[in-house]
């Protein structure tokens, strides 16, 4: 039998146990969480009304948790208790371990049942808010084991783009497309640009706009990562015989419409982005030349033949073709 020893530290004592190499008991994880409700609420008393126990069951617990410890947790003042700096430091340590249990427990279902099946999703923000949602709901209700995973990509041929199990990205139709080594390729949609104007513009009660009138116009760019969605615009300004000159820029088109609204410039975006429009915008039509999306769906093919992923393609497809 080891002898224990105290050691005096920042005006305390801390009994310390050497270790064992037999007889070592692990700890109650049931004890430790009760102890951090005590630390954390300040009394016995209550922690047991936090915890919907009796004042007499906290105290039995953390009695016994303080035997497993083998250090001082605590001492008794008045009629309740104070924690010692060993206690205290125990409470805050322990903070990462029940912050990791629910992936310990995840990890273990995932053994007893099979690893669960994932599926990465790569997108624009407006695919995320308007197609995603649906989709996801209708593939788990149908495979209720699977996990997304939904990421905003840049384009695929950026250098920091990481290829995930399907993505949905844009494409300029005028371009040869966009080919991706170890994917299926299919076109979803393709869709018209509108303007999008403050609603006090010159330009907001125009039928339709010719992207030569909007020359001397301030822009605000709705892609500042040279993506093929944000060059259509300024391909588009080309046609037409100028360069836009752009006041702010922004890869949210959310923050790109308040911009409009606040009067810091025009800007373009496909209906797919402009569903809902905030107060103070609205869109015009634009013509000579009409920007143009294509949005393109590309398949991871060594998932293809997952059952789930066929699904969620045929979902993303019908979504594109009622939007």
């Amino acid at each position: 039998m080891v002898s224990p020893h105290w050691i005096k530290h920042k005006q305390s004592f801390l009994y310390v146990c050497q270790p064992s190499l037999y007889n070592q008991s692990m700890l109650d994880t049931h004890r430790l969480a009760i102890w951090r409700a005590v630390v954390a609420s300040g009394s016995v008393h209550q922690a047991a009304a936090n915890l919907q126990y009796t004042p007499a069951t906290i105290s039995q617990h953390i009695i016994r948790l303080q035997t497993e410890v083998g250090l001082p947790l605590y001492e008794r003042k008045g009629r309740g208790i104070v924690p010692t700096p060993v206690g205290v430091r125990l409470a805050e340590e322990s903070g990462e371990v029940f912050s990791s249990l629910p992936r310990l427990e995840s990890t273990l279902e995932d053994l007893r049942r099979g690893p669960r099946p994932r599926l990465e999703i790569g997108c624009f923000s407006s695919a995320a808010k308007e197609w995603i949602p649906a989709i996801v709901s209708s593939v788990v209700t149908e495979f209720p084991t699977v996990q997304f995973e939904i990421s905003l990509s840049p384009a695929t041929d950026a250098e920091d783009w990481h290829p995930h199990d399907l993505e949905i990205h844009s494409e300029e139709p005028s371009l040869p497309p966009t080919t991706v080594p170890g994917f299926r390729r299919q076109v979803l949609t393709e869709e018209d640009y509108l303007l999008v104007v403050a609603a006090d513009h010159r330009l907001a009660g125009a039928e339709a706009v010719s992207m030569s009138e909007l020359h001397d116009e301030s822009w605000v760019a709705a892609d500042i990562s040279n993506t093929p969605a944000g060059l259509i615009i300024t391909r588009a300004c080309n046609a037409a015989g100028y360069e836009p000159r752009y006041a702010a820029g922004s890869d949210d088109h959310y923050a790109v419409l308040a911009m409009v609204a606040a009067g810091v410039g025009v800007s373009a975006l496909p209906p797919l982005a402009i569903r809902t429009l905030p107060d103070g915008v609205t869109t015009v039509p634009l013509t000579d030349p009409t920007p143009r999306r294509r949005i393109v769906l590309q398949t991871r093919e060594a998932v293809h033949h997952h059952e789930y992923v066929r699904t969620a393609e045929e979902l993303i497809r019908a979504r594109a073709q009622a939007s």
